[in-house]
């Protein structure tokens, strides 16, 4: 009887170790498993972006060919000496326009110092 108890407690500690070691692999798979899912998140996030990119770059291209048509046209009407001669006059009107602000500006600080000035005599 001692020995059948003996032989039935050592296939039970073989049990419990090979439960052990299924855990033990259990847990390694479950790992794996977790990497794996990760690795598909990522490569999912870079297909949407992949796509993202391809639909950005669709949209400057036609954004670029839309400028340049644009462009183009108005360096033609630039080219023209008309609108280069109206743009210089409108330029020296507004050159003359600062120079007046300024020489008004320059004043007001003159008439400020010499307010300040006389403060200083009087205290």
């Amino acid at each position: 009887m001692e020995e059948i108890l003996k032989q039935i407690l050592s296939g039970m500690n073989e049990m419990k170790n090979d439960i052990a070691e299924i855990g033990k692999n259990i847990k390694t798979v479950e790992h794996r498993l977790d990497r794996l899912e990760k690795m598909d998140s990522i490569e999912h996030r870079v297909e949407v972006n992949q796509i993202d990119l391809t639909d950005i770059k669709e949209i400057l291209e036609k954004m670029d060919s839309f400028q340049t048509d644009v462009l183009k046209d108005f360096f033609q009407i630039f080219k023209g000496n008309s609108f280069n001669k109206v743009l210089q006059e409108e330029l020296n009107l507004i050159n003359q326009r600062l120079d007046a602000q300024l020489t008004k500006i320059a004043k007001n600080e003159e008439a400020i110092l010499m307010i300040e000035g006389k403060n200083n005599k009087v205290s």
